[in-house]
């Protein structure tokens, strides 16, 4: 179970100094709106539905959304394989399935973020939907990675994120790029916390190449082919929409989509079992 640690955790109070906060903060939230921090799909996910939050808002959600999921790990970490209890089992999913409500509500919170980036990027061959589709990738990973705990708001990381993601993958983005990235970079950047670091050119992309096979192989045939075409990892290196490929693979735009984010989300669970460590990848903003 993947989390951003605290020290705060571990507190003898935890529970009381994390919790309440975030039931007092839900309450008030589900009672000035009508959405109630449940499951939500993208393509219905109406922009302002959700209001901005403010620094303490944010705290306690990504504080909260994160002890959920590290109380979780300690459970699972009693689990008797041989003879596991349904009682326990049962509470390590509710409190992952209530992670997930926080995290959906972050991730609705900030689409604005995304629609304000892609207006930017588009063109005749990149329209406004598909580049705040792509958008949604990173976004997400973003909110997953983010420590609230360094005092920084979750516009200023999510921005950047999103925003090397989408200069990636679109081709007026790539005019102002200062750097170039592969197609397997672009991938891991969906994959991992990317910070800017010293390696030698030649050694930072076998790893990459390396690891990624590696979780590549936990995918299925059309799994491993949808992420190829998406991110550029054929020979021809050019990153492909969705449309495109859900043309050609006869299903809609939106099931590739829904793919790719179960597809690299696997990824993620391969590289915590296997213990592998994408490196890091270079700032080019």
């Amino acid at each position: 179970i993947e989390y951003v640690y605290s020290e705060r955790f571990d507190h003898d109070a935890a529970s009381d100094e994390i919790l309440q906060p975030l039931q007092k903060l839900c309450a008030a939230l589900n009672s000035d709106s009508d959405y109630d921090l449940s499951e939500f799909d993208f393509q219905q996910a109406q922009l302002y539905a959700v209001p901005l939050l403010d620094k303490e808002q944010e705290v306690i959600l990504f504080r909260g959304m994160n002890y959920l999921k590290y109380r979780a790990e300690m459970l699972k970490s009693e689990v008797d394989l041989k003879s596991p209890c349904i009682g326990l089992l049962d509470r390590i999913e509710q409190k992952l399935k209530d992670a997930r409500r926080l995290r959906n509500y972050i991730i609705q919170a900030n689409l604005r973020l995304v629609v304000s980036i892609a207006k930017n990027l588009t063109d005749r061959a990149n329209l406004l939907e598909d580049i705040v589709s792509d958008g949604h990738l990173p976004l997400i990973r973003a909110v997953e990675i983010f420590d609230v705990e360094r005092g920084n708001r979750f516009s200023t990381y999510g921005t950047w994120a999103v925003r090397n993601f989408l200069f990636r993958t679109t081709k007026k983005g790539r005019k102002y790029r200062k750097t170039f990235l592969s197609g397997a970079e672009t991938l891991a950047l969906g994959l991992s916390d990317n910070r800017s670091t010293s390696r030698s050119h030649e050694t930072y992309h076998q790893n990459i190449d390396d690891v990624l096979q590696k979780v590549l192989n936990t995918l299925d045939e059309r799994e491993q082919l949808i992420l190829k075409r998406r991110f550029g990892l054929e020979k021809s290196d050019t990153p492909e929409k969705f449309r495109e490929i859900a043309e050609d693979l006869g299903v809609s735009t939106e099931r590739v989509r829904q793919l790719t984010i179960r597809s690299l989300q696997r990824m993620r669970e391969a590289i915590e079992e296997q213990k592998l460590e994408i490196p890091d990848i270079p700032e080019i903003i």
